[in-house]
């Protein structure tokens, strides 16, 4: 019978007791042999250290690497010391919804799952995240696309909820990805993006892997280190137990998928005679005019080319579309409502971890062979940057307007310091570059 993961306010003192003691074997395990692999440092180093692992960030491997160390990991759990911990399974945190007595689920705070610098400022959690799961049907746009995947990288989940949770949300050891895992809250956070990505395979007919011969990088001793075996949670003997508010938010019904053909693509230009970067050093967002679409009742995406992926910090890029002559108020509730149009949210990327080749580079991925633990230098494993797309249909069609008297506005959000104060760094501004910004109409 499979195993269920399960909320974690949902478990009785004893089933968290249990949780909590195997992390502990795990740790005195790495106490008394930091190079121990089934210790909870080496663990952790998977994620976090290039030599290691590390991460899969960026495509269509984000989602099977993380499923892979969770299932990994939970193993470990389970054979520190059974029969006790035999049933042992990581729980998820429902970070879709607000905790009733909090910002973090109260387990959270108790010996063996408290870590220091956990940001307590006051953040909303992402708004898109359910959408996301519910109406995203493209299997790219919603988890990554291949890795030679011409103008495709991060899926939706990825660059918006799991980044902007990471980075603006948690803070911590978790707004690095560096030091993410050594925070326990990291296994139960991802327990539950692994959650969104079973429930969004379940309500579209769970299609096959993209990439499934690819190799899954830290896991290649290990007897499953594919992406195609850790396509479904049902073979891999464990499942998700929902509770019924969780169970209500996924109770609408996924839309059905529409083919839509591009017809065309516009580019934008910046309504500025200085550049992009001085643009937001000084005022944190820059305009760019629209131009006006083939005809109305078009699909109209407006484009970020090569986002480029900031080593430095983390920030958040959010898109308004509004009349030319309406003042941008982004921080107004009622603007950010009527004209908002998306967001995506950089998380800084391991240092010296960018890739400079998407079709191969020298940890070898491109024919799915990356490095192994010992090698001399880091693997190179975010890309450099990325795409982002801001559907602007609703907006423009709510307009009584002509769309090419519109404007984009993009906000330049950099993210809090770990513990939620605000911050300006300059070298991080200076990272934000874009490549173009162009508006694509699909019928």
């Amino acid at each position: 019978m499979a195993k269920s993961r399960r909320d974690i306010n949902s478990l009785a003192p004893a089933e968290l007791d249990d949780y909590v003691h195997a992390l502990g074997i795990l740790r005195a395990r790495s106490a008394a042999d930091p190079a121990d692999p089934s210790g909870y440092d080496h663990q952790a180093a998977l994620h976090n250290d290039q030599l290691v692992g590390p991460c899969e960030h960026g495509s269509d491997l984000f989602l099977p690497w993380h499923r892979a160390h969770l299932w990994y990991f939970e193993r470990l759990l389970q054979e520190s010391d059974p029969p006790r911990t035999a049933n042992v399974t990581v729980p998820y945190w429902d970070w879709l919804h607000p905790q009733p007595g909090g910002k973090f689920p109260p387990a959270f705070a108790t010996p063996g799952l408290f870590a220091d610098g956990r940001s307590e400022a006051p953040v909303g959690l992402p708004p898109d995240t359910l959408r996301i799961v519910t109406a995203e049907t493209d299997q790219g746009a919603f988890g990554g696309y291949p890795k030679a995947h011409p103008g495709g990288d991060y899926g939706r989940l990825e660059l918006g909820p799991h980044n902007f949770m990471h980075s603006d949300f948690i803070g911590g050891l978790m707004a690095d990805p560096e030091t993410a895992a050594l925070d326990p809250i990291y296994f139960s956070f991802h327990s539950f993006l692994d959650l969104l990505w079973a429930e969004w395979q379940r309500r579209n007919g769970s299609p096959a892997p993209t990439s499934p011969t690819r190799d899954l990088r830290g896991f290649l001793s290990q007897p499953r280190h594919k992406v195609a075996d850790f396509a479904d949670t049902p073979a891999l003997d464990y499942a998700y137990e929902y509770t019924a508010q969780l169970a209500a938010a996924f109770g609408t019904a996924t839309p059905p998928a529409v083919a839509r053909t591009l017809l065309a693509t516009r580019p934008l230009g910046l309504d500025s005679s200085t550049d992009l970067t001085t643009e937001l050093r000084e005022t944190s967002r820059a305009r760019f005019g629209l131009p006006a679409p083939p005809a109305r009742g078009r699909r109209v995406v407006v484009r970020l080319d090569e986002l480029r992926i900031p080593v430095t910090g983390s920030y958040v890029v959010r898109g308004f579309v509004h009349p030319a002559d309406v003042a941008f108020r982004g921080e107004d509730p009622e603007f950010a409502e009527r004209y908002g149009v998306g967001y995506a949210a950089l998380w800084k990327a391991h240092h010296g971890a960018v890739e400079h080749d998407h079709g191969g580079g020298p940890a070898g991925h491109g024919d799915g062979h990356p490095g192994h633990p010992g090698d001399a230098h880091p693997h190179p494993h975010h890309p450099t940057a990325c795409t982002a797309r801001f559907d602007v249909t609703a907006v423009l069609a709510a307009s009584p307007s002509a769309p090419e008297t519109h404007v984009l506005t993009l906000q330049y959000l950099p993210s809090p310091t770990s513990t939620g104060l605000p911050q300006h760094p300059p070298g991080l501004v200076g990272e934000v570059a874009l490549k173009d910004v162009m508006m694509e109409v699909y019928s």
